[in-house]
């Protein structure tokens, strides 16, 4: 505690206010080095899907009210944070604030933490910012990376791929999912410019005529599956990307007959047995799923092994439809907290292969990720009258009234769920042994 000399009643009271603001910056650098450790390990254990989110950053975005980029840099400073133990446990201790450790992490490396750590304690923030020019930046000293490209099939039959690329590869690959956006668009032939080759310039400019083209669509234009020209591009919708990079390519093959993998089969046997003949490890209920909501191609086999039908994708709503929901629901993603406009899907809120029905009242727009973790059951869409109610796993639920903002309210429960709950208290009523006040009157 800093000691005051001075008798002036003005000077003790500044001191004692910013000891107590020290005191409070102390407790609150405290905190949040013990909430970064909490998100690292909530990271690294891979638990965002739990929250009915694809990524820890989404999930702190919802709960904690966070803006998208402070909850990006959020997970991405605790995940480095863990590679340096001097750093942290000062950081801990309320020695080092947020903002010094964020500034460290920009130069800091194995070899030199402790000397980093020690310049950080010793000078103020603009004087660290001056001291630090001369470390360079990026944490020099990293060994040439291997390169590398892996792709695996995981028990349950997702499949994993990961990677390193050197800069020129992935420069091509990075141009190549540019391409795989556009072919979400259906741009099937764009005109060069004079220079023979499309420039970004062009590929932007033909993307957003599509977009407002599919904005003022009528049902005049074909159905589609996803509507993806809706919002400016965003480094993030990278697996959209990707997969129209993959249906680009499955889409030309050299000969179809020739080329079987470039489908995705489904076989189904007479007596309601269905796989994937190249990846047994994929569930039913994930099979039933892609059945009733992706474009493949099924077959129907006899007890042989003979197939005997073959079909493609059903139940598409119209671009009118899509108009409609994603102006209801704002040009974006309804799933509570997410905010992409692009590669919207529209799900059944009840299943077409239950029997739901392909109209505005049981469409919903979700993004290609928020519609993944409702096929997987981490997010449970109720409708309840003109209220829809948005179930996690974590407990909490969101409840959006007439097509509005939807907002938390973890107490909440659908006429569905109330009637259930009084059921089971009346059977439980009823499990109840009677009163005995029959036996102690007639005693």
């Amino acid at each position: 505690m800093t000691t005051v000399t001075t008798t002036n009643p003005g000077d003790l009271l500044a001191a004692e206010l910013l000891e107590s603001i020290v005191d409070k910056h102390v407790r609150i650098t405290k905190s949040k080095a013990e909430m970064l450790a909490l998100i690292r390990s909530f990271e690294e254990l891979g638990l965002a899907q739990f929250a009915g989110a694809r990524t820890t950053a989404q999930v702190l975005q919802r709960r904690l009210g966070m803006s998208e980029s402070s909850a990006y840099e959020y997970v991405h400073v605790a995940m480095r944070l863990g590679m340096y133990p001097l750093l942290e446990a000062e950081f801990m201790e309320g020695r080092l604030s947020y903002s010094v450790v964020r500034l460290l992490l920009k130069y800091i490396t194995e070899d030199n933490e402790a000397e980093l750590v020690q310049l950080a304690l010793d000078l103020g923030y603009s004087e660290l910012e001056i001291a630090l020019q001369r470390y360079g930046g990026g944490g020099a000293g990293e060994e040439e990376p291997e390169r590398y490209l892996r792709l695996g099939i995981a028990d349950n039959g997702d499949v994993k791929f990961w990677g390193r690329l050197n800069p020129i590869d992935g420069a091509a690959l990075m141009a190549a999912l540019k391409l795989g956006e556009i072919a979400f668009y259906g741009l099937d032939q764009l005109t060069p410019g004079e220079g023979g080759q499309l420039t970004e310039e062009e590929i932007d400019a033909a993307i957003e005529e599509v977009a407002s083209d599919q904005s003022n669509a009528t049902d005049a234009r074909p159905a589609r599956q996803t509507a993806s020209g809706f919002g400016l591009p965003i480094g993030r919708a990278l697996l959209s990307s990707l997969m129209g990079m993959v249906h680009m390519v499955r889409a030309h093959p050299v000969s179809p007959l020739q080329v079987p993998a470039a489908h995705v089969n489904i076989v189904m046997t007479e007596d309601g047995r269905a796989y994937l003949p190249n990846n047994l490890g994929v569930p039913s209920s994930a099979i039933a799923n892609v059945a009733a909501n992706a474009a493949l191609r099924y077959n129907i086999v006899d007890a042989e092994g003979l197939i005997i039908k073959t079909g493609r994708q059903f139940r598409l709503a119209t671009p009118s439809q899509v108009n409609a929901l994603v102006v209801m629901w704002g040009m974006q993603c309804a799933a509570p907290g997410c905010r992409h406009s692009r590669f919207l899907e529209m799900h059944h809120i009840d299943e077409w292969a239950n029997g739901g029905m392909t109209d505005v009242g049981n469409l919903l727009p979700l993004c290609s990720a928020c519609h993944s973790l409702v096929t997987d059951g981490y997010i449970r869409i109720e409708k309840d009258g003109s209220d829809l109610h948005f179930i996690y796993r974590d407990g909490t639920r969101y409840v959006s009234h007439n097509y509005s903002l939807p907002r938390r309210d973890d107490s909440a429960v659908t006429l569905a769920e109330y009637e259930a709950l009084v059921d089971e208290e009346l059977a439980a009523a009823q499990r109840t042994p009677r009163s005995n006040s029959a036996t102690t009157r007639w005693q």
